[in-house]
């Protein structure tokens, strides 16, 4: 299975360069891509209703967070969660999925899906929670909860991820504005209501920050073949007409936009006036998913690559990074 996975509402989605250049058409979707590509349905109801995220181990076989597609409250589906996460398997190797199962059930609103050493790892607001199949039946029977947030907002915005990193950690991020507590691993007390990017060690201790904002929703985390951290953003930047969404370098330690009173209460230290901006301003586009492109078969001007999905605009967009001083410019396409 390639692992060039896009989710949509409706199924799961590859695309592998071939040699024409086409519309391909879908009962719910039209996807245009670049000469080259092609996109394949890979997996559907019933194997997966509402694909939110996924992550592969180290089998082939594919976690995928499966929302209910439930507008109930945030506390009325804390209390009794409606989620699940399904394991989908390519069992004859055709590269299609044909076979579920349910490997966690009773999760709450997934906003992440990473499989690591073993055990699956997903954002579960207020939490993160770690899933194990201990007996290898496919069902997780050991739950964790790995990282307790403490706090429970009403648009989706509290946590994502988690993120495994080229040092080792595992890398969330946080928004929403509410106000929590934790003890970093430094020994220092962490209180305030700002956005942050957070690293822990996989057994959960050394717990870190590595950038705090005044944006609404950081999404997801992606790292260069450097390390860098790069992630995605809501309402990051206001300070030019047009611009809200983006893409950005998480500087350690840096603070960016947007300016708000979570950034002017005193407890985000700052050393200069001045906020970090995005290297790439996507406008209202509700910037999400990110990743970076490691593989070699779209070819080498392809590799490193970033991918970022944008929810509103519904497209998958394709960024060239390029060093600009201390950060990062990028030469920026459509790509789905």
């Amino acid at each position: 299975m390639n692992p060039s996975a896009l989710l949509t509402a409706v199924g799961l989605f590859q695309i592998a360069p071939l040699v024409f250049a086409a519309e391909f058409k879908f009962p719910h979707q039209t996807f245009t891509v670049p000469d080259g590509f092609e996109v394949e349905l890979v997996a559907g109801p019933p194997l997966v209703e509402r694909p939110v995220s996924a992550g592969f181990d180290d089998q082939g076989r594919l976690y995928v967070t499966d929302s209910s597609g439930s507008n109930e409250k945030p506390d009325k589906q804390l209390a009794n969660p409606p989620h699940r996460v399904v394991r989908l398997e390519d069992s004859d190797g055709d590269g299609r999925f044909d076979k579920s199962v349910v490997f966690a059930d009773k999760v709450m609103f997934p906003q992440g899906c990473l499989w690591y050493d073993g055990s699956v790892y997903v954002a579960g607001p207020p939490s993160i929670w770690k899933f194990t199949d201990t007996d290898g039946d496919g069902v997780a029977d050991k739950r964790e909860e790995w990282w307790k947030g403490g706090t429970l907002t009403g648009c989706a915005n509290d946590v994502h991820g988690p993120y495994r990193g080229p040092d080792g950690y595992l890398y969330w991020t946080k928004g929403a504005f509410a106000e929590q507590t934790h003890t970093l691993g430094n020994g220092r007390k962490l209180n305030d209501k700002a956005a942050h990017i957070y690293r822990a060690r996989p057994d959960g201790s050394d717990l870190d920050v590595i950038m705090s904002g005044g944006m609404d929703n950081p999404v997801e985390v992606a790292f260069t073949p450097e390390g860098e951290a790069i992630f995605t953003s809501t309402f990051i930047d206001f300070s030019q007409p047009g611009y809200r969404d983006g893409i950005a370098h998480a500087v350690y330690g840096g603070v960016f936009g947007k300016q708000n009173d979570v950034l002017e209460d005193g407890r985000v230290k700052r050393t200069g006036p001045d906020l970090l901006h995005p290297f790439y301003e996507a406008g209202n586009a509700a910037e999400c998913g990110l990743c970076r492109y490691e593989s070699a078969v779209f070819g080498p001007d392809y590799r490193d690559n970033l991918f970022a999905t944008t929810f509103n605009l519904h497209k998958v967009t394709r960024h060239v990074l390029r060093p600009s001083g201390a950060t990062y410019a990028s030469t920026d396409s459509d790509f789905v």
